[in-house]
This record gives C-alpha cells, structure tokens and sequence, in this order.
C-alpha cells in the first residue's frame, strides 16, 4: 500500500481517530500488518464486538480498511491500516469549527498514549529485552536557541530523516514477508499477510527487527527564573 491518509479537516474524524482504543487498534495493525478483531483483542483488551465497533468506526473516516482478499471463508472480517495516522495542517485549525478545539483534545490524548508506552518500556524487565535493545535505545532531550523559522527548519530536516527510514522500515517489512512467504511478488503492493498474532518479545523476525516507536518533540517552553534574580538571564549568551 503506497498512499496514506489525508490530512484531517473535520473535527468528527479527528475525533474518531482520537480515543485511546482507536489508537490502539490502529497501532496494532501498523506493527503486526492485517488482523481480524479477534486477533486484535489479543493484544487490545475488549470483546470482539466492541472492538469490531471501533474497528468500523476507523474505517469509517478512512483510518484502516478491509481486507477482503485474506478472507478465507467469507465471515471473518480482516482489517488493514492505512499509513499516515491522523496529522493537520496548523492553517486548517481555525477553518472548520472546533477543529482547534479538537485538535488540542486530540494531542493531549496523543501525549498520554505515549507516555504510556514510554512507561511501559521503562518498566520491562532486563529478561524482556536483552542488553543489545536497550543499549541501542535513545532517550535524550536537549534545549536549542532557535527563532521560529529555524524551528520550521528543524522540523523539516527531522521529517527527512523519518521519512528516510519510514522506507527502509516498510521495504524490510516487505522483503521479509516475501521471504518467509507470507507474501507474493504479486501481492507485495497490497500488504502484508500475517503470521499468528505475537507478543512483542516474541515478534522479532529471522533477522532481529521488531516494531520500534519513534517519538520526537520539538517546541518552545518557558523557563522558570529564580525570582530572587530577576535579571538572572539578562544578557545570557551561553549555550545549555
């Protein structure tokens, strides 16, 4: 699958998108390809038919979409991911009511799934991943002098970069599924057929890839200034 989801100008989808189930769905079939909702609800708690609820609701504003070709015989319904998520244009906010609103709501739920899965991985045990994963892990944040256009550029140059190894991740994703032949030459633009459901620590493919979530931020915030010195950063020049 080559294309990716529009950019969201209603506040119904972002919304739709924006429910911490939602997001776990459609987070599960980026990571582990199509799935039907009882393959799901092993690793999203809820019965099937709630989360075929949320599944019909995805597809609904084009988030994820059926799979009718990995149909075996006619009654279980497969989904698949469509690639992009939900993202807006900072110019769209104050062009449909509540989108604004909406979009504040949205991240806010965005932030707290991160810092959930951030925790999650904090909390593993050494035994869950080995000394080769979380040597290589990056966890860093650091203070920049920028003015709002060298902000822009930033983030410019990060999307590059993201978008370079978004790539490599969905070629290697391919050229494994053919290998291991989940998945034909014929059938390589149209997705990848899964293997049963795995945990995490189970998931890593013959040649050691598993998923891996790529959080960035980058904003200005406001720094609390010892009030006992008022002129604590007048004239300041220093880099942090």
């Amino acid at each position: 699958m080559t294309r990716e989801t529009a950019p969201i100008r209603d506040p119904k989808s972002l919304r739709a998108f924006a429910h911490p189930m939602r997001m776990r769905l459609y987070e599960a079939l980026i990571a582990g390809g199509p799935a039907t909702a009882a393959q799901l609800a092993r690793d999203v708690p809820g019965a099937p038919g709630s989360l075929s609820y949320h599944l019909r609701t995805l597809a609904a504003h084009k988030f994820i979409e059926e799979a009718p070709e990995l149909t075996a015989d006619g009654r279980e319904r497969w989904w698949r991911a469509v690639p992009g998520g939900a993202h807006w244009a900072e110019d769209d906010l104050d062009r449909s009511p509540g989108m604004r609103k909406a979009a504040t709501a949205a991240q806010l739920v965005f932030l707290s799934r991160q810092q959930d899965r951030l925790r999650d991985w904090l909390e593993a045990t050494p035994k869950s991943f080995g000394s080769e994963w979380r040597s290589a892990a990056v966890s860093n944040d650091i203070v920049l002098h920028l003015n709002s256009n060298e902000l822009r550029e930033l983030g410019h140059d990060l999307d590059e970069v993201t978008d370079r190894w978004l790539g490599r991740s969905r070629s290697n994703r391919q050229a494994e599924a053919i290998a291991s032949g989940r998945l034909s030459l014929e059938d390589a633009d149209g997705g990848i057929r899964p293997v049963e459901a795995e945990k995490p620590t189970e998931g890593l493919t013959r040649l050691g890839r598993m998923p891996v979530i790529l959080v960035t931020h980058a904003f200005p915030f406001s720094v609390l200034i010892d009030k006992a010195r008022p002129g604590a950063l007048a004239g300041a020049t220093s880099e942090p």
